[in-house]
């Protein structure tokens, strides 16, 4: 938490394209920290793509929130947003999107989803550092986005290690 992560912080921001990066200590820790800051909790569902790894979920039922698991678009391996919007009931509060294989999701779709259900978008991209979608970054789309730089991800680090962006200074804090 000195000077070298502040750095990162500012970088990494810039890199992708977002006014705040928050550095974790893990890509569960910012999906956990992301999930919590956007205001859901107990009694609350989040749907998300049943092809992600097990901390898209664990990170929803830290929060108190269950998770509801949509099936894949058999062409990008990506969350399907008409799936999505069947699965929306009253205590849907979020969606969270996983870009994967360094492929965004059909972000146009989805934010159009969550606009129409007043949702909140968390984009898990922990495997898509990088990745654009219509030339625009991964992790620009939702409210928060999540990345993790374990040593199997795309950019990797020596150990764990994750960060939350956003353009919102009031998640951010």
């Amino acid at each position: 938490l000195g000077p070298e992560v502040e750095a990162f912080e500012r970088e990494f921001a810039a890199y992708v394209g977002t006014a705040h990066c928050i550095g974790v200590a893990s890509g569960t820790d910012a999906l956990t920290l992301a999930v919590r800051a956007a205001g859901v909790g107990a009694g609350d569902e989040v749907i998300t793509v049943s092809h992600t790894a097990v901390a898209t979920v664990a990170a929803i039922e830290m929060a108190g929130a269950t998770p509801v698991l949509v099936d894949i678009d058999d062409r990008s391996y990506t969350i399907d947003a008409a799936q999505v919007e069947r699965a929306i009931t009253p205590r849907t509060r979020a969606i969270i999107p996983v870009h994967l294989y360094g492929q965004a999701a059909d972000m146009d779709a989805l934010m159009a989803v969550a606009k129409a259900h007043g949702l909140t978008v968390i984009e898990d991209c922990a495997q898509a550092h990088g990745a654009r979608y219509k030339g625009r970054m991964a992790g620009t789309f939702g409210a928060l986005a999540t990345f993790s730089f374990y040593p199997t991800k795309n950019l990797g680090a020596l150990g764990d290690g994750g960060a939350v962006v956003t353009n919102d200074a009031g998640l951010a804090e």
